[in-house]
């Protein structure tokens, strides 16, 4: 547990040099004390570390909405991005607005998005989009 500063303390943030070694006998990053600049105390606190963190693996991409969505999915895609209703879409596909809400319901899950624009979007470059019926 580090000790609060006392009223009126001064706080001097301890940069290393980008690719400077520590020199023999120093205490590195773990640096810290006080130093006295005219008349003022400073308290010394280490800076992190300037140095890159070790990258990660690049995640792999997400698969092609084609493959996560079934057939009647990517109709349901293709009437919300031609702009119609859950009513409309119900009749042009012949199902219940019941039918159509759990299709979306469905889609957004797997998608991992939570509205008919963001749907559309992630969907845009999907080629495999059936037309609108």
């Amino acid at each position: 547990m580090e000790t609060p500063l006392q009223p009126g303390s001064h706080v001097l943030l301890v940069i290393p040099e980008p690719g400077a070694a520590p020199a023999a006998g120093a205490q590195g990053p773990s640096m810290a004390g006080e130093l006295i600049i005219g008349g003022q105390r400073y308290h010394l606190v280490p800076a992190p570390s300037q140095e890159p963190a070790p990258s990660s693996p690049k995640p792999a991409l997400a698969p092609p909405v084609s493959r996560l969505l079934t057939a009647r999915e990517l109709q349901v895609v293709s009437c919300v991005r031609a702009g119609w209703g859950n009513k409309q879409i119900a009749v042009k596909l012949g199902i219940s607005t019941w039918t159509v809400a759990a299709h979306l319901r469905r889609i957004f899950a797997k998608l991992g998005v939570d509205t008919r624009a963001a749907m559309v979007s992630r969907c845009l470059d999907a080629a495999s989009l059936p037309p609108t019926p």
